[in-house]
C-alpha cells in the first residue's frame, strides 16, 4: 500500500469513529460524551465501594486517626442500629409529596484535622460530639476509652477546637450529634 493509500484509510477510519455514535452525544457536554444519570446499578456499585466510615489523620503528622462512626439528631439514637438505606435510585429523591422518603441527615463536614497537643500514652477513645448549627462544637462526652487521661484530655480539647461546616437536613442547618472514634499514638 502506498503512502498515500495508508493515509487515505487512515483518515477513513478516524472518520467513522468519529461519527459511530451520533446518538451518544450531547449538546453541552464539552467533550461530546453522553451526560446520561448513572443507571441504577452504577449507584448501588459505588454505594458498596465507600467504606464505613473515613479515617481521617489528627494533626500534628503521626499522632493518629480520628473517625466520624454515626451522626444523629439526638445523643440517644447513636446506639440505636443504623437506618435503612437510602434508595439509591436518584430520580426517588425528587418526588415530593406525603409518600416521599424522608430528607437524608447528610453529616457535619471537619474544616480541617482535629489537633492534638498532647498525646499521653495513645490509645482509643469514643466521643459524642454535638455540632450546633453553626458548626461550633457546643459538648463532647465521654463514650469509652482504652486510654489514659492525658489522651483522653487532649481527644476531648481536639473535639472541643475542631470546626465544622453544619449538617445539613433538607438543605437546612441543623445540630448533631455525632460518634466520633480518636486512636491516638503514643505521644512524645
Amino acid at each position: 500500500m502506498s503512502r498515500f493509500g495508508r493515509s487515505a484509510a487512515l483518515l477513513a477510519l478516524v472518520a467513522l469513529g468519529a461519527c459511530s455514535r451520533p446518538a451518544e452525544r450531547r449538546a453541552g457536554a464539552p467533550d461530546g460524551r453522553s451526560a446520561a444519570p448513572p443507571r441504577a446499578a452504577d449507584a448501588e456499585a459505588l454505594a458498596r465501594d465507600q467504606p464505613p466510615r473515613v479515617v481521617m489523620p489528627l494533626a500534628p503528622p503521626g499522632t493518629g486517626g480520628w473517625a466520624v462512626a454515626r451522626v444523629a439528631p439526638a445523643r440517644a439514637e447513636l446506639d440505636l442500629p443504623p437506618p435503612p438505606a437510602a434508595p439509591s435510585d436518584p430520580d426517588s429523591l425528587a418526588v415530593a409529596g406525603p409518600d416521599a422518603a424522608p430528607p437524608v441527615l447528610q453529616p457535619p463536614i471537619a474544616r480541617g484535622y482535629p489537633r492534638l497537643l498532647h498525646a499521653g500514652g495513645g490509645g482509643r477513645v469514643t466521643l459524642d460530639v454535638r455540632v450546633d448549627e453553626e458548626g461550633e462544637v457546643s459538648d463532647v462526652e465521654l463514650v469509652a476509652s482504652e486510654a489514659d487521661s492525658v489522651t483522653v484530655a487532649a481527644a476531648t480539647k481536639a473535639a472541643f477546637a475542631t470546626r465544622y461546616h453544619p449538617a445539613r437536613l433538607g438543605g437546612r442547618a441543623v445540630a448533631v450529634w455525632s460518634r466520633q472514634v480518636f486512636d491516638v499514638r503514643r505521644g512524645p
